[in-house]
């Protein structure tokens, strides 16, 4: 048994405040139907507490046990009374009284105080689950889940094929990706402010991934022409952001490279606000509409897959293009390489950089290039939507912000 001291005491404390705020909830003056209350659940978590202090693994199991047949006794006894989430929650506060004797003490208090919760909120637990969420959202989520947590672990890993171009997790990925900006800007835009909802989305896909998100619109745009306009901001401002993002992994890594390629990305950046400013212009309260309209359902695998088979060509291209021009063409192989991956050609040219296997010019020259060079697959992408107000709008801001990048370069110089 282990020594009695003031970390134990704290435990004991723990598991007291964990059933004092379990048990509370439970306290309603207006139901009188017997069942466990306040002193019964402070009671539960100090006996946990006290199995777990002593490791008595045999009395910890029949404490168990005896409380369960008492509460199980209790609920025969008043069939009135529907459901056992009290007697769940009581069994669960045992358990958490044990946990906050143990080094898994955080997770007690943690678990505790959102038991807490749920045992306070059940209305609107239950208006959420039943009224907020349709059946057709709740089965997309379902889908959506399955995507992610039982098909992706399922794929092999590595390539296959010609130069292993055919990487089933990453194409899979890539679709995970594309199929998450509808998801997540429909319920963004469901339950914020419809403008706000694409901006915090178009955000969180240039900081994930720019051509998943671009991809991801444009199946937004090809079911719902009139969010032509709205979109096309959006996928200028997520591509903008992605500049920044390259800085701060370039910072991270070699802090040299960085201050040689601050100025050009930074005016990329620029360039990407000013383009969505200017070829997208439509009144807020109309853009907020026309977005709200787009997102139609929160998932739809079709498109998704289509653009995951346009990703799978491009790999093609990409492993054919490194075989043939090698490392030494290292401009040619950069373009090649971003039409799929900018963040890779970024890593790689930096760690050229490091082994002084390439100049700071080149490496940056690289970088720019990658990013014109995935610009050209997003445009690909968008064109997919068939609706020129949104593509020639897009495409209209990538020209500018590589024509931005390589002028700036050229003429700051690096």
């Amino acid at each position: 048994m282990s020594e009695f001291n003031g970390d134990v005491a704290l435990g004991f404390l723990y598991a007291a405040a964990v059933g004092f705020l379990a048990g509370r909830t439970r306290e309603q003056d207006d139901d009188p139907t017997p069942k466990p209350g306040l002193r019964d659940f402070v009671i539960l978590a100090l006996l946990g507490a006290l199995c777990a202090q002593i490791e008595a693994v045999g009395l910890t199991i029949v404490l168990m046990v005896a409380a369960s047949a008492v509460m199980l006794v209790m609920r025969i006894q008043y069939p009135q009374r529907t459901g056992i989430t009290t007697e769940l929650a009581a069994l669960m506060t045992f358990l958490l009284g044990y946990l906050c004797l143990t080094k898994a003490r955080v997770i007690g208090i943690s678990m505790g105080i959102i038991l807490a919760v749920l045992l306070t909120t059940k209305e609107q637990v239950h208006r959420f689950a039943l009224q907020t969420i349709s059946g057709r959202e709740y089965g997309d989520t379902l889908k959506f889940l399955a995507l992610i947590f039982v098909i992706y672990p399922l794929l092999p890993k590595g390539g296959f094929g010609p130069f292993h171009f055919f990487e089933p997790q990453k194409i899979w990925l890539f679709v995970i990706l594309v199929a998450a900006v509808s998801y997540v800007g429909y319920f963004l835009t469901k339950f914020l402010d419809p403008g706000k909802g694409i901006t915090v989305t178009a955000i969180v896909g240039g900081l994930a991934s720019t051509t998943a998100y671009t991809g991801g619109v444009s199946k937004v745009v090809a079911e719902s022409p009139q969010t032509a306009l709205p979109m096309a901001g959006a996928a200028l401002l997520a591509n903008s952001i992605q500049y920044p993002r390259l800085l701060l992994i370039i910072a991270l890594i070699n802090p040299t490279l960085f201050q040689a390629a601050l100025v050009p990305l930074w005016c990329m950046m620029i360039a990407g606000l000013i383009a969505a400013a200017v070829l997208v212009r439509s009144s807020g309260q109309r853009a907020a509409q026309q977005t709200a309209g787009g997102f139609k359902n929160p998932l739809t695998l079709g498109p998704a897959l289509k653009f995951g088979v346009v990703f799978t060509a491009i790999l093609l291209l990409t492993r054919a293009g490194k075989v043939f021009f090698g490392q030494s063409g290292q401009l040619i192989t950069s373009s090649v390489g971003g039409l799929i991956d900018t963040d890779a050609v970024l890593l790689s040219l930096t760690d050229f950089f490091a082994k002084n296997e390439t100049t700071a010019h080149d490496a940056v020259l690289g970088i720019i290039l990658a990013a014109a060079a995935n610009a050209v697959l997003k445009s690909v992408l968008a064109y997919f939507s068939r609706q020129p107000a949104f593509y020639f709008r897009l495409m209209a801001g990538f020209a500018f912000i590589a024509a931005t990048g390589l002028l700036v370069f050229f003429t700051v110089g690096v």
